[in-house]
């Protein structure tokens, strides 16, 4: 229908209704126009997946990266395809739903109340306030919110179910810890395209061959030329007025916005422990901790104790402080012994992994909501910014509806007194810097002449006009015969390094005389285990497993992998394997973080089994 109407927007009249529907979209949104049927995005095993759900869990992951991210915008959302990731996550509950159900699992009244009250607790106790404020920005009604926490606690149950059933056997724990603890030292040979083109005969007719093969690889994008106008934040902020009145009930009622929770204030003097300390050396460590701690209580000076002994260097210059802090900032044993001290009070030793501590608390700040008058400057920059924001839009939206009139950004712009400016010619990979990235998308799906709705950018709102599109096109073997000479160049020269290399493995794996000059170049990477990046070399997960595989009796990798472009030879020179007694020390916390990875690795392939069993209809035109 818009289509139809822009294609025909040269009559009076069609443009007179384009601009009161443009109207009625701006002041009453599209809400009026959609039926009441609720549409389903998916069936699960024909049980269905609303899209109002989807929506709503959307939105939440949405702002859930908005606030972890400052620069989060449109172009991250398709990167991380994050509608699919959405949807994905909706399937595989309801799969789980599904199966916790026949195993006859389910969440008490009572069992919900508790999960409830203990996500929203303040000083001890349920803060009904905060929980209706976060039910209202993450868009749920309580009973949604409650159907939400139910399933959560049922597909817990299930997953725990499911979980207890993996073990680790003792082999097992052993011959994984032999594996990611053990070492190898590779002797190594590099073959570097580089140094093969000397000597290529370049050949017109093999390079334009070359250019016909691959024409697609030239290909020249389509390629645009906007003119665009700005409404930018910052230039409204200056005009808004916000009143004291509107400071004040802002204050009231959004408090929990200002609350602070309880926060302890400390110095600590640490003594080092490594993790692979032995019984002896531990004891010897914490009788000098010991020491010190005596000299303390006997009333030496805690900051200049901390400068001689502590072995935390970012503190202890300060005399150990570590500043003002609350619960969840700090290693849970260091943070629990800090929370109960009293003001002045000095703590025994207190081990965490990092070592002992020495603990003295200096300061105790309560919770609390912080006063009107510290935080009246950041609600007026913020109602600022909100008024500003509204004001933008309505500029925009004006603008937007003369210039749909005028058939021209630049008429329409005209009425705020504003001109419009022009991008050079750009494309999807070389994008204008004059343009924000993350409105790529809503940019390049607009056709010759269009003008855009009003598009929201980091720093305001932004309407473009395309004043000129130039097709994507394959060039001429001229434009680009540079380019493909040098691309034929480089590929004669790869296949040259490769067939070099596998030249040389065949010598060495036949125990015949290498060349001089290449016996030259055996280089050796040194002691290094897996998941760490090869030295001399980098990362190459790719062939990782193959080498640690290797022998001292079948040294050699029997082929030559190309890592970052360039050929390798690999042999296995040295084995280290890990000392049995160090496993013996840290046996109990490796079987446990294993079998924590197991349970993961087992349970996500039950899903993707249940999700490759399952039937999965998607209605993809609603994504």
């Amino acid at each position: 229908m818009l289509n139809f109407m822009r294609s025909h927007a040269r009559s009076w009249l069609i443009k007179a209704v384009f601009v009161i529907i443009i109207i009625v979209f701006i002041f009453w949104g599209v809400g009026s126009f959609r039926t009441r049927r609720i549409p389903v995005l998916a069936y699960v095993n024909e049980e269905p997946i609303y899209y109002p759900k989807f929506v709503t869990f959307y939105r939440q992951v949405i702002e859930s990266y908005r606030a972890r991210f400052k620069n989060f915008n449109e172009d991250w959302i398709k990167k991380l395809n994050l509608k699919q990731t959405v949807l994905n996550q909706l399937i595989e509950r309801k799969l789980l739903m599904q199966e916790a159900k026949k195993a006859g699992l389910t969440v008490t009244d009572m069992e919900l109340a508790q999960a409830i009250h203990h996500l929203f607790q303040k000083g001890g106790q349920f803060d009904y306030r905060w929980y209706k404020e976060v039910l209202a920005r993450y868009h749920y009604t309580p009973e949604q919110f409650e159907d939400s926490i139910r399933e959560d606690l049922i597909i817990s149950k299930l997953t725990d179910m499911i979980q207890s059933l993996v073990h680790v056997s003792e082999a097992e724990a052993y011959e994984a810890y032999r594996w990611l603890k053990q070492k190898i030292n590779l002797e190594f040979m590099v073959f570097d395209p580089k140094d093969f083109k000397k000597g290529i005969k370049i050949k017109k007719t093999a390079i334009k061959k070359y250019f016909e093969e691959h024409k697609k690889d030239y290909l020249i994008p389509r390629q645009l030329k906007v003119a665009y106008v700005k409404i930018p934040y910052q230039e409204l902020i200056r005009e808004v007025q916000i009143s004291e009145e509107e400071v004040k009930e802002y204050y009231e009622t959004n408090k929990d916005e200002f609350f602070e929770p309880k926060k302890v204030c400390a110095k600590h003097i640490l003594f080092r422990v490594s993790q692979k300390a032995s019984k002896e050396e531990v004891e010897k460590i914490k009788q000098k901790a010991e020491t010190v701690l005596t000299k303390i209580k006997k009333g030496e000076d805690f900051e200049k104790l901390a400068q001689r002994y502590s072995e935390d260097k970012a503190t202890a210059k300060m005399g150990g402080d570590l500043g003002c802090f609350s619960r969840g900032k700090m290693i849970k044993p260091f943070e629990k012994v800090a929370f109960s001290l009293k003001k002045n009070e000095v703590s025994d030793l207190v081990r965490t992994p990092f070592g002992f501590h020495i603990i003295k608390v200096y300061e105790i700040k309560k919770e609390r909501i912080k006063p009107f008058n510290l935080v009246k400057n950041k609600i007026i920059t913020k109602l600022k910014k909100e008024k500003a924001t509204e004001k933008a839009l309505k500029i925009a939206n004006r603008i937007y509806a003369q210039a749909i009139l005028e058939e021209d950004l630049n008429k329409g712009a005209k009425i705020y007194k504003k001109k419009t400016k022009e991008t050079d010619y750009f494309s999807e990979k070389k994008w204008s810097p004059k343009l924000p990235w993350g409105l790529k998308e809503e940019i390049l799906s607009l056709k010759n002449g269009e003008i855009s709705a009003p598009l929201e950018a980091p720093d305001g709102y932004l309407l473009v006009q395309i004043k000129d599109v130039k097709k994507e096109r394959i060039p001429s073997f001229d434009e680009v015969k540079d380019q493909v000479k040098n691309k034929w160049i480089m590929e004669e020269a790869q296949k040259r390094a490769k067939e070099k290399a596998q030249e040389i493995l065949n010598l060495f794996q036949k125990g015949q005389k290498i060349p001089l000059k290449y016996k030259k170049n055996i280089q050796e990477t040194g002691l290094f285990s897996p998941q760490k990046p090869i030295p001399k070399i980098g990362f190459a997960p790719k062939i990782e497993k193959e080498l640690f595989l290797l022998t001292l009796s079948k040294p050699y990798l029997d082929y030559v992998p190309e890592i970052k472009g360039k050929f390798y030879i690999f042999k296995l020179k040295a084995r280290q394997e890990p000392d049995k007694a160090d496993y013996q020390r840290d046996k109990e916390m490796f079987k446990k973080s294993l079998l924590t990875r197991q349970r993961l690795i087992i349970f996500n392939a039950w899903v993707n089994s249940l999700r490759q069993k399952a039937k999965i209809e998607i209605k993809q035109e609603l994504l």
